[in-house]
């Protein structure tokens, strides 16, 4: 788990939400979530019950690396575990066997499976594709073993040319998982905002759709390498604008401002200022991120429902991507220059448009104007989490942030 660097691997966040686009997936709902479960996951290990309380005071719902003496503290916060077993996840460098894993596996998921807090069984993070058809293997008997859990995965971002269509295809199906996970990480020291980001993002999305398997995101919360310490900003950009795409679950890297303790994963040195210190001790970022994940549980309930029907930018227009069209439901706005828009459509048939302030200093008025006419615009409040008649012309985005309309 160390980051895009292709150097120590990068965030693990497979644990998914499901089979279906339109609802809650199978696995979530064989273990009893409810229909406003939308995982925000710590994309790292736990060696002691204090820092799960501090996981979950944060709003986390979900820990990516959770050995078996954890479990309990897992079920005492009510925070979900992908439960990490080194016999069965080979250490960050190492290619994926499935021998090993599948010898262990039987016995662990006999140990642990009716533990309420197992969400699923840590496989591997990053792996390229000569390593699907051993992934698949053991994937198929955690299905078998454990129905409903995921056999966790999280897949590389994309690099360079981004993603060859193949690679995702042949991941779904090699491996049939849950949920398409993968990293990116897009605020550099020198970089506002990668438009890598938007170009990987717009790769997954049309992946998830094309094989009607959701998809979660893990974005940067520790500084580490030559990534930046994230603002309050970064952190709702990275957020919002993966809701926008249509993801079912953001996932955090890294929680704790140090190395893994697992996976052989090096010390790399320079990791400050993620929620929680190199000590333990809660940072600011703890505090930005806890606002955050605040937000997206009062809109969470709703999110779940949606298809993801377009996504476009208004002014910069980033590579694979494309503006406004003249089929787009909105045609312009009335002020603002940067912003990514969101269609939507309910399991109920409602249509939805979430707009994002891409700016990452300014804050923006959200005056859309409309390609047809529509007698009643609200919004959800990502607040009170309900619904509302908008505030236009008056409704305004911080920096980064995003809000949920509903057309009628």
């Amino acid at each position: 788990m160390i980051s895009n660097f292709k150097c120590p691997s990068s965030r693990v966040l497979f644990f998914a939400v499901g089979v279906l686009l339109l609802n809650l997936t199978f696995s979530a709902r064989s273990q009893g979530a409810n229909d406003s479960f939308f995982p925000l996951m710590a994309w790292d290990d736990v060696t002691d019950e204090a820092t799960v309380q501090k996981m979950a005071e944060c709003g986390i719902n979900v820990i990516a690396f959770v050995p078996t003496n954890m479990l309990y503290a897992c079920d005492k916060y009510h925070v979900k575990a992908i439960v990490f077993d080194p016999l069965v996840t080979p250490n960050w460098d190492k290619p994926f066997n499935s021998k090993p894993a599948n010898e262990e596996l039987p016995k662990l998921i006999k140990a642990v499976n009716n533990d309420p807090a197992v969400w699923g069984y840590h496989l591997k993070d990053e792996p390229d594709g000569n390593q699907f058809v051993e992934l698949g293997k053991s994937a198929e008997l955690v299905r078998k073993l454990a129905p409903g859990k995921w056999p966790y995965i999280n897949l590389p971002p994309g690099m360079g040319g981004w993603y060859d269509t193949n690679y995702i295809d042949l991941f779904v199906k090699t491996c049939s998982p849950p949920i398409i996970s993968y990293d990116n990480y897009a605020i550099g020291e020198n970089v506002d905002f990668s438009y890598g980001f938007w170009a990987n993002i717009w790769d997954v999305r049309d992946a998830s759709l094309r094989n009607k398997v959701p998809f979660h995101t893990i974005v940067l919360t520790s500084a580490h390498f030559n990534y930046r310490i994230p603002t309050a900003a970064d952190l709702r950009l990275q957020v919002y604008g993966s809701i926008v795409y249509g993801a079912k679950g953001i996932a955090y890297y890294k929680f704790c401002s140090k190395p893994l303790s697992i996976l052989g994963a090096p010390d790399l040195g320079n990791f400050r200022m993620g929620p929680l210190d190199e000590f333990g001790e809660k940072t600011e970022t703890w505090e930005h991120l806890r606002n955050l994940n605040r937000q997206i549980k009062n809109l969470s309930s709703v999110l779940l429902k949606l298809h993801s029907d377009d996504v476009y930018h208004v002014g910069d227009i980033p590579e694979r991507n494309h503006g406004i069209t003249t089929n787009s439901l909105i045609k312009g706005l009335e002020a603002g220059t940067q912003f990514i828009i969101g269609e939507f459509t309910h399991e109920d048939g409602s249509r939805w448009v979430m707009i994002v302030n891409k700016d990452l200093k300014n804050s923006a008025f959200c005056r859309p104007t409309f390609r047809k006419t529509y007698h009643h615009v609200q919004y959800l409040s990502p607040v009170t989490g309900k619904i509302a008649p908008f505030p236009n012309p008056w409704y305004a985005l911080a920096p980064g942030q995003g809000v949920l309309l509903k057309l009628e």
